[in-house]
């Protein structure tokens, strides 16, 4: 419980500065029907951050534990579109696929060097944006993921689950409350933090969204495009990329964590193929409507 403690003692002293916020404080005034709504929110904001930085237990890979500044990217690229149609006919989404088919590939990691491990903790950025957020807003969320032996659909159903109740205590605990009062924190703190939280994450996940169209740089078509995610303090970040038509995925490693980083690939290549091949396959009525749609937004883009 050391982060949330630290959190509570500074912000006694940091939340007197305020929260950076000379605009907001003008429109609440105008406003004096809002001050009510406002100081829920932010009580509930702290409420969510504080659980997050309450979430010490250590990471549970007995493998990944050594850290260093040694780096390596492994790629894995998939169809867009058959990964998305296979999650969606195992009752998910594009980023249950996703976080299912690492925790698959990891738990395969583990077995084949002769660790077995029935879970590992695993973060992903969330999106809290509502009809009334004025741009992106994300938050951090950390869950258990299953890494036994299972077949992938059932790990599939397991991390939907697990997601679902991510996204749901996500709202309260965004990362622009979170920036808001590191600002007002000192530095000695925040590296504390960071280091306790990194410590308790065994890999990262993230999604990030890119063209769905071919996209060029001085004239060049861009063919590939791998994104390389942080890493803070975990084994690897997995970051998946979706681009013109393909899952672009850059898998970042600490190769002092990671000591067989091929292998690593080579799995989560298999479990996102799996994942694929085990989904139920969509009716031909269903495709051709699929298909469809694609062309009438097509047209509306470029007609």
């Amino acid at each position: 419980d050391e982060p949330a403690d630290l959190l509570r003692s500074s912000m006694t002293d940091a939340l007197r500065v305020p929260l950076g916020l000379l605009k907001q404080v003008r429109e609440v005034l105008s406003e004096p029907t809002r001050l009510p709504g406002v100081a829920t929110q932010l009580n509930d904001s702290v409420r969510g951050l504080l659980n997050q930085m309450g979430e010490v237990d250590p990471a549970r890979s007995p493998l990944w534990t050594k850290r260093s500044l040694q780096r390596r990217l492994e790629t894995v690229r998939v169809p867009y579109r058959e990964l998305i149609d296979a999650s969606r006919a195992l009752g998910g989404k594009l980023n249950t696929a996703f976080v299912a088919a690492v925790a698959d590939a990891a738990g395969a990691y583990h077995r084949e060097c002769g660790a077995p491990v029935e879970s590992l903790r695993t973060s992903i950025a969330i999106s809290t944006r509502t009809e009334s957020s004025g741009s992106n807003a994300f938050s951090l969320a950390k869950l258990l993921v299953p890494t036994g032996e299972m077949p992938i659909v059932e790990r599939f159903a397991a991390v939907n689950e697990a997601l679902a109740q991510a996204r749901e205590g996500a709202k309260t605990a965004s990362l622009d409350t979170l920036a808001t009062l590191s600002a007002n924190l000192p530095t000695s703190v925040l590296t504390r933090i960071a280091r306790t939280q990194s410590q308790s994450i065994d890999f990262a996940t993230s999604n990030v969204r890119s063209g769905g169209v071919p996209l060029y740089i001085a004239g060049g078509l861009i063919v590939e495009n791998f994104p390389i995610g942080p890493l803070g303090g975990v084994a690897f970040n997995a970051t998946l990329l979706s681009y013109n038509g393909s899952l672009d995925i850059g898998i970042h490693i600490d190769t002092a964590a990671v000591a067989e980083p091929e292998l690593l690939r080579d799995r989560i290549e298999r479990s996102l193929n799996q994942l694929i091949y085990a989904a139920p396959r969509p009716s031909t009525a269903s495709a051709a409507e699929a298909t469809t749609s694609k062309k009438r937004w097509w047209t509306r883009l470029f007609g």
